[in-house]
């Protein structure tokens, strides 16, 4: 914890300096206490640009289960991949039009879930991610299982073909995520799913707590759909199941927080992204922090402001996170000064590194264009400007669309006016 060993002469320099949003190490446990309610931090300003923050005392470590969890795969029978999937696909969710599509600035195109996952209860969209298979455009999205009562089913992803926009409908099919536990045996991932990235055949997924769960796209696995696993999870038998899904996508590692690590440095990792700009690709996260009830350690006096933004590297031949011995430094860090953020994607139109969309659920719904030079650009959903409760984001390399997954407002199916939606919008429209 080398940010926490920092001389305290140093600390108290540095905040009374009036750069306290910069400290991470406090040096005392009285120190701690006040860094960790804000008290002793500047008040932040809404829509003001980024503020780069010392993330020195940050660490992510390798759980290192890569051929462990790989190993337990195998009695439950032969690795898939995408392409097996892309031929498997059970659900149809039709195009959006001129009267059914959200408002939002550059709007270009999208599609809405089948009638039941538009009104489901049960899950709810969060994380979106986009890639190529084969020749495939493919969108991946991931739904947190909402109901408080057993059994938890964690989490799941929805595999979409988005290759073609203009045909009727989007083709996709859902997976639950497992994790394995023992030879031939798998549970489910008790998390929220918040966000998604995807490198080579890794997908990156938000632990809201821990850090970063990954998963093997190339690992997939065919369970059974008898009437005995429609509620069950792992060995049954002789089958293997998942309740009722047909795949099921393994969990191969995690990257996580050391126990050693405490708030204030102690970051959530509530969304991921994706971003290709400068010399080394990276996974984004970010917290979460709620502007009507308790913000996040860096808010001050202004809840909901202090939300982190980190940049992670990734290996460019393995598309693992780097490590030095086991641990993963971020390459860098941002106070958002955005409240309720659920999403970022990179600005690919520059190659700046310091310039971001920014998704929020503030104001029922809002877009944010901000870096660490301009106060931000604001596109509301109020203002039919952008789409309600919207959550992940995926930029596409080109700098050309701007991708996005709305959570829905609770009770509503239509896609025009809050209903669950995917689509994507035309950047320079936007910059």
């Amino acid at each position: 914890m080398s940010g926490f060993e920092k001389t305290r002469g140093l600390f108290i320099a540095t905040c009374l300096a009036g750069a306290g949003l910069a400290g991470c190490g406090p040096a005392s446990e009285q120190e701690l206490a006040f860094e960790a309610t804000g008290t002793s931090q500047q008040a932040l300003t809404e829509g003001a640009p980024l503020t780069t923050h010392d993330a020195s005392c940050l660490t992510l470590q390798d759980q290192n289960t890569w051929s462990t969890y790989a190993s337990y795969m195998t009695p439950v029978g032969s690795a898939l991949g995408l392409s097996s999937i892309l031929q498997d696909l059970n659900r149809a969710g039709p195009m959006l039009t001129a009267s059914t599509h959200p408002p939002a600035v550059g709007y270009k195109g999208g599609f809405r879930w089948n009638d039941g996952d538009m009104a489901t209860t049960d899950w709810v969209p969060q994380g979106l991610t986009a890639g190529v298979s084969g020749s495939t455009n493919v969108a991946i999205v991931s739904w947190h299982y909402a109901p408080t009562t057993a059994p938890e089913k964690g989490v799941r992803i929805s595999v979409a073909d988005i290759s073609d926009m203009s045909l009727s409908a989007v083709n996709y099919r859902h997976i639950l995520l497992v994790r394995p536990t023992s030879s031939g045996n798998f549970t489910v991932v008790p998390e929220h799913g918040g966000g998604l990235a995807w490198y080579g055949n890794y997908l990156y997924m938000a632990d809201t707590s821990d850090g970063m769960r990954v998963f093997d796209l190339t690992q997939i696995r065919k369970v059974s759909t008898s009437s005995t696993c429609g509620t069950a999870i792992g060995k049954v038998g002789s089958e293997w199941c998942a309740y009722g899904y047909k795949y099921v996508l393994p969990q191969v590692s995690a990257y996580v927080v050391p126990s050693s690590i405490a708030s204030p440095c102690r970051p959530k990792f509530s969304f991921l992204g994706k971003d290709t700009r400068g010399t080394t690709d990276v996974v984004l996260s970010g917290e979460y922090c709620n502007h009507t009830g308790t913000g996040c350690p860096y808010d001050g006096s202004s809840p909901g402001l202090g939300g982190r933004l980190y940049r992670w590297p990734v290996d460019s031949s393995s598309y693992r996170l780097k490590t030095v011995g086991g641990l993963v430094s971020p390459e860098r860090a941002y106070i958002m000064n955005e409240p309720n953020v659920q999403g970022v994607a990179p600005i690919m139109t520059t190659t700046s590194t310091s310039s971001y969309w920014l998704s929020s659920t503030r104001y029922g719904g809002a877009l944010f264009k901000v870096s660490t030079s301009a106060s931000r650009t604001a596109y509301l959903s109020g203002s039919s400007q952008w789409a309600k409760m919207p959550e992940g984001m995926h930029a596409t390399a080109s700098g050309t669309n701007l991708w996005t997954v709305t959570e829905g407002v609770s009770g509503v199916t239509n896609p025009a006016s809050g209903g669950r939606v995917v689509f994507y919008a035309n950047q320079a429209s936007l910059d």
